[in-house]
């Protein structure tokens, strides 16, 4: 009997590929057919091969079993059996039940699936995930087997989170949160604020401690008396468990990470207290099938689906908007409490997404501070294998090299083009990565005054770079210097080790459209040396001009053999490192 709840599960440890890796589940025709080692294995091979994943041991069942499991306990595909209310049906029967006849195999994609799949922006993506965590409630026929009482375990931890906030305290830790909120307990009224005491008590004792082994002892202890009341590892609790708590909740965009606290967002606050105002309805117990009909259809009711509650957040949003020429201004101001609801939540999802983008504007402007370059540096340097006290946890290493390099242009200077256009990754609302950038183009793309710079960044290595980069890249620059005939158009590669028969493809710089001959800039930079020339920034400000030199002057060296280039290009770096300095 699990005394303890987890959200997802520690396989897939990071949720933001989940509606990647929902795509690929229908595209490939995993949908309604994931039953059995083979196909399973397969799956988790598919999701490898869309590079949804990173991971280079070979594919098993066992870890296709894991992402199906996520999929089908967060609502996105359906089960293989259920057993309600001692009345066991088959998936077609459950889903009749449902109104949702077109439901009629196992593991097939779920309405709640297919929105997540089809969603325009991250806005919207957001929402969707709201829906499921709010209406999330333990035990279900998906999940048994918990002592008695019903849980809701999102709303729980709004509740107490907004309770420490409201009071002036911090935010949760995942140790506090496993310690605390992992427990399974009875969902009653005053559970919250029970919970809240229990924190503010080991917080005070934790004070108290004079020594660093006084704290560890302290924490021991609350560890094995958790061990006593759950029966498993409590270290599995208060660090894979809640690390999956605030990883997969945080999909919903209500929080936002403070250190190493976890907060309610400002902006989300009054969102938050009108679902609290409502909630925990424990719709589960009281009616099983509407339950999974609100579960399956992604339709639990949020208070933006109250049109006055919509508007209201609109208005705020307009008021926060600084460029007040834009369109969108003038399509909010004609909503009414009459204006149809998808009207409504379109232009609200588009306020929510313009809103961002000038947040990101302000982002890109702190990443000049010295603070933000040696961040940016410390990311670089883990993601390239080196050692860096108290360095960054990187759950998603594909995606954070593309935005350290991001970061790293926006501390040069001079973009003329928006920010939000630089990057084709998405970002979450703290501004960090959700996913790599998808195919069809480069990962980043900076228009200076006088010149373009096309970045692409793998790391990928040996044969399988070549296989996967050497194309794409070259194809990629031709279709940039198509788009801007008026400007210079470089790329520059960057990976922890360039392969020489990569280099070798861009050294020649050739690439084809039928008979006709393109010529195309492409500098192979490992990250090492990528890593010096962003390090300049900490002893000198230098601008992109000075940049564009280090690349010109990379391509000099081009007419040697791919091993000799590379060589040149890692001793032009710190030429012009010192040239910067001396000037």
């Amino acid at each position: 009997m699990p005394n303890v709840w987890n959200i997802g599960n520690t396989t897939v440890r990071n949720p933001k590929r989940i509606e990647n890796a929902l795509k690929v589940f229908l595209e490939e025709g995993f949908s309604g057919n994931a039953k059995g080692s083979e196909i399973e294995a397969r799956l988790h091979a598919k999701l490898k091969e869309r590079e949804v994943l990173e991971f280079d041991g070979d594919s098993s069942d066992w870890n296709g079993r894991k992402w199906r499991a996520a999929f089908y306990q967060l609502g996105f595909i359906s089960y293989d059996h259920y057993n309600v209310n001692d009345t066991r049906y088959t998936t077609r029967e459950f889903f009749n039940l449902l109104s949702l006849p077109e439901i009629s195999q196992d593991f097939e994609i779920t309405p709640a699936g297919r929105s997540l799949i089809n969603a325009k922006s991250i806005p919207e993506i957001e929402e969707i995930y709201t829906r499921q965590f709010v209406c999330y409630e333990l035990p279900n026929s998906l999940e048994k087997g918990f002592p008695d009482g019903s849980m809701k375990p999102f709303i729980l931890l709004l509740q107490v989170l907004r309770n420490l906030q409201q009071n002036g305290h911090d935010g949760l830790t995942k140790f506090e949160t496993g310690l605390f909120i992992q427990k399974f307990r009875e969902h009653t009224n005053e559970l919250p604020q029970q919970i809240v005491n229990e924190i503010l008590t080991f917080r005070q004792e934790l004070s108290e401690c004079k020594k660093a082994k006084e704290s560890r002892d302290l924490k021991n202890r609350y560890k094995e008396e958790l061990g006593a009341e759950i029966g498993i590892n409590p270290n599995s609790v208060v660090s894979d468990y809640s690390d999956t708590t605030f990883r997969y909740f945080s999909l919903s965009g209500l929080f936002s990470r403070i250190g190493q606290t976890l907060v309610i967002r400002a902006n989300k606050v009054n969102f938050v207290d009108s679902l609290l105002a409502s909630e925990p309805v424990f719709l589960y117990s009281q009616n099983s099938i509407e339950y999974f009909s609100h579960f399956y259809k992604n339709t639990f009711p949020l208070p933006t689906d109250n049109i006055q509650f919509a508007l209201d957040e609109i208005e705020g949003l307009k008021n926060g908007i600084r460029d007040k020429r834009n369109p969108l201004l003038a399509e909010a101001n004609k909503l009414t409490t009459g204006s149809e609801v998808l009207e409504i939540k379109r232009i609200r999802f588009a306020l929510i997404e313009y809103n961002n983008w000038e947040r990101e504007e302000d982002f890109a402007n702190e990443q000049q501070s010295e603070e933000a370059i040696k961040d940016t540096l410390n990311y670089l340097k883990v993601l390239n294998g080196e050692t860096v006290p108290n360095g960054p946890e990187i759950d998603d290493r594909p995606a954070y090299l593309e935005w350290a390099v991001w970061r790293s242009f926006l501390a040069i200077d001079d973009l003329v083009s928006p920010i939000h256009t630089t990057r084709r990754f998405p970002i979450d609302q703290d501004f960090h990565p959700r996913n790599t950038a998808p195919g069809g183009g480069a990962d980043l793309l900076f228009e200076f005054e006088s010149y373009v710079l096309v970045v692409e960044v793998t790391l990928t290595s040996s044969h399988r770079q070549m296989a996967v980069e050497s194309e794409p890249v070259r194809r990629h620059t031709v279709q940039y210097k198509e788009q801007y005939p008026n400007k210079d158009v470089y790329c520059l590669f960057i990976a922890p080790t360039v392969d020489n028969n990569v280099a070798e493809t861009f050294r020649i710089g050739v690439w084809y459209k039928g008979d006709e001959e393109e010529f195309v800039n492409i500098v192979p930079m490992n990250l090492s040396d990528f890593i010096v020339a962003i390090d300049t920034l900490t002893s000198k400000k230098y601008h992109n001009s000075d940049f564009k030199t280090l690349i010109d002057r990379c391509l000099v060296f081009r007419n040697v053999r791919a091993p000799q280039w590379k060589t040149s290009i890692g001793k032009e770096v710190n030429v012009w490192k010192q040239r910067v300095l001396a000037v």
